[in-house]
Formats: C-alpha cells, sequence, structure tokens
C-alpha cells in the first residue's frame, strides 16, 4: 500500500507539469519509483515511447515474481498484467493509459527471471542484453531500439535508467547488483544518444 500511494502522489504531482510541457527528472531510490512518475508522462504524453535502460526487466507479475518484491513489477502494473483489483494501493493506476508493449524497448538486461522472459516473449517486447551490446556495442544497439519503438523519430521518448544496469565496480552502493554491466562510457552514451 505505502509503496503504491507514494507513486500516486508521484504521478499527481508531475501530471500538471507534464501537462503544461514541463521536463521532469524523478530521481527515487528504487526503480518501483517509475510506475508513478511513468503513469504521469503516459497520462500527458500518451504517444511516449520509453527506453528502459536496467540489468532486471521489471516486468514480474504477482504470480510470476521468485521474490513477491514490487520493484520488480514497475512495467507489469503499467502495462495492466497485474489485477488491480489484487493489488492493494494500486488501483489509482486504472485511470492511467496503460503502455503498450511495442512502445517499449529494454537496453542492459542480464538478469531476467523465467517468467519474465515468458511475458516479453508472448508480448513481443524488443530487448537488448549486456550479450547484445558486447557483441554490437552501444551506438549500434541505440539505434536499432530507437527504431524499434519510433521507427519514424516523432514520438516524445521516456528514459527509465536504473542504476543496476551499470557494472557493479562502478555503483558498489546499488541494493541489486549484477556483475557485467554497462561501462561508465556505454551509460553516458544511452543519455547522451536519448537528448
Amino acid at each position: 500500500r505505502l509503496c503504491g500511494g507514494a507513486n500516486k502522489a508521484l504521478a499527481e504531482m508531475m501530471y500538471p507539469l507534464l501537462k503544461d510541457g514541463n521536463f521532469c527528472l524523478n530521481l527515487g531510490g528504487d526503480h518501483s519509483t517509475a510506475a508513478g512518475s511513468l503513469a504521469a508522462v503516459l497520462k500527458a504524453r500518451p504517444e511516449t515511447r520509453v527506453v528502459w535502460v536496467d540489468a532486471h526487466a521489471d516486468i514480474n507479475t504477482d504470480r510470476t515474481s521468485p521474490s513477491g518484491n514490487i520493484h520488480g513489477m514497475p512495467i507489469a502494473l503499467l502495462m495492466g498484467l497485474i489485477d488491480l483489483d489484487e493489488a492493494p494501493g494500486w488501483e489509482w493506476l486504472k485511470d492511467y493509459p496503460k503502455l503498450k508493449p511495442d512502445r517499449i524497448v529494454y537496453i542492459g538486461l542480464r538478469d531476467v527471471d523465467p517468467g519474465e522472459k515468458q511475458i516479453m516473449y508472448e508480448n513481443g517486447i524488443k530487448a537488448y542484453s549486456m550479450h547484445d551490446i558486447d557483441k554490437y556495442n552501444i551506438g549500434p544497439i541505440m539505434e536499432r531500439a530507437m527504431n524499434d519503438i519510433d521507427p519514424y523519430g516523432h514520438s516524445p521518448l521516456h528514459l527509465s535508467f536504473d542504476i543496476d544496469s551499470l557494472d557493479p565496480v562502478l555503483v558498489p552502493s546499488t541494493g541489486t547488483p549484477v556483475l557485467g554491466g554497462l561501462t561508465f562510457r556505454e551509460g553516458a552514451y544511452i543519455c547522451e544518444h536519448m537528448a
């Protein structure tokens, strides 16, 4: 309930600012805060495309999550994959547009649960793992990713960047470290490409 309520307050605070055309930057201590900020973005700018940079897919549902932690579910909540009547504190999301699977692309994945892989496969969600980045380099990956979600380059963009996408050698304080992440330069390049 607390996490859902905090995200509701965040969405309600950000929505009028976004609707008026302002740029909003949300720095959260946990990637679950992206549920509130991205809900506000989708309400203000329904055509928004999302680049989700993370070691994890954050698309678990209450039925697929091994841990049950809400920080692994913000995308599932935003896509309507979780019954909001069974998610106390998150009912407010019924008043917000759902994120469509063809409007999100993942970059930097390297720790994805089996249930998440199945959800991504069933929904045709594009994803570029660290293996892909190692093989093709970040520049071509960003070009592919942007072409996947916005081939004409006319849609609003939203970047959601989890610090655990970077290698834990660079950010040892993250709560969910996974070895083999983005270098500092790769992470910076993603941000530069989106700017």
